[in-house]
């Protein structure tokens, strides 16, 4: 049984959206590594056709957060640097 609308469900909002695989997967990792939960919409559906994806509708993959997340993650991906200003770019020991 599918439940539509119940009080208990959450909202889920677009934060971005992505042409390619690659771009969505980067910025999926990058939210997920800060604990933010996401989904893709169209993921599957982008992969399956490739390149004549257009042609079924699914033109791009939408990276979805929970309602609550959005903000936070719309600064992560809009910051210039994956890295925190401690973080090293060298892996030094």
């Amino acid at each position: 049984m599918f439940r539509i609308n119940h009080p208990d469900d959450v909202k889920l909002v677009t934060v971005a959206r992505f042409h390619n695989d690659a771009e969505f997967l980067l910025a999926r990792t990058r939210l997920e590594s800060a604990d933010i939960e996401c989904f893709g919409l169209n993921e599957h559906a982008l992969r399956l056709t490739g390149h004549v994806h257009g042609f079924f509708g699914a033109h791009y993959i939408e990276l979805q957060v929970r309602e609550a997340d959005a903000e936070d993650a719309r600064a992560m991906l809009e910051s210039e640097s994956p890295l925190d200003e401690n973080e090293s770019p060298d892996m030094q020991d």
